[in-house]
């Protein structure tokens, strides 16, 4: 079939303490639509993978604090394909007291195509305390592509009942043709 495949699943791993969970794959399709790809925890959210023997990996994911009022839980992804690199994180906080609940995230993800040329950023994050009086929550989320300039995002606070909130959408620069050109064989 002209294909060689690899998947690999994280079995009762543990750092320490801490619970470690995973899959990768790797493919190399030698026949009619040739593909390579390694990809430890998944892709960018906004890739369509190539069709493969196996099923996307699911997140690596380290499990640093699980216990029933505070879980601190970090994940990641790293991929390289035949013409994409794919990099992304996200840590996501969940603290019940008695008096309060609080969450957050903090999230990044890159992908960068070789031809055409184009890349993209995503970070987010947010932070929220709720209590029996209310709720006061902040969150923010950005993204920046290129190379045809686009930076975009949102920012938003909000106290009790009162929400301020901003967005911005601001694109620069010239259109560019960036596709790579053929090597003669």
């Amino acid at each position: 079939k002209k294909k060689v495949f690899f998947f690999a699943t994280l079995f009762e791993s543990r750092v320490l303490h801490m619970t470690l969970s995973g899959e990768m794959g790797v493919l190399t399709d030698f026949g009619d639509k040739p593909t390579f790809l390694i990809s430890i925890g998944g892709f960018h959210p906004q890739f369509t993978p190539p069709p493969m023997p196996f099923a996307v990996p699911k997140r690596v994911t380290l499990d640093i604090l699980n216990e029933q009022n505070a879980k601190i839980r970090v994940m990641g992804y790293f991929a390289v394909t035949s013409n994409t690199v794919h990099l992304g994180a996200r840590a996501d906080l969940n603290i019940n007291i008695v008096v309060a609940d609080i969450t957050g995230h903090l999230a990044f993800d890159a992908l960068i195509q070789f031809s055409p040329f184009y890349f993209i950023v995503n970070i987010s994050a947010s932070l929220t305390v709720s209590c029996f009086l209310g709720e006061i929550s902040a969150r923010v989320r950005l993204s920046l592509e290129g190379p045809n300039w686009r930076a975009k995002g949102r920012g938003e606070i909000t106290i009790l009942w009162f929400e301020i909130a901003a967005d911005f959408d601001i694109s620069w620069g010239e259109t560019r043709n960036t596709i790579l050109s053929k090597i003669a064989a």
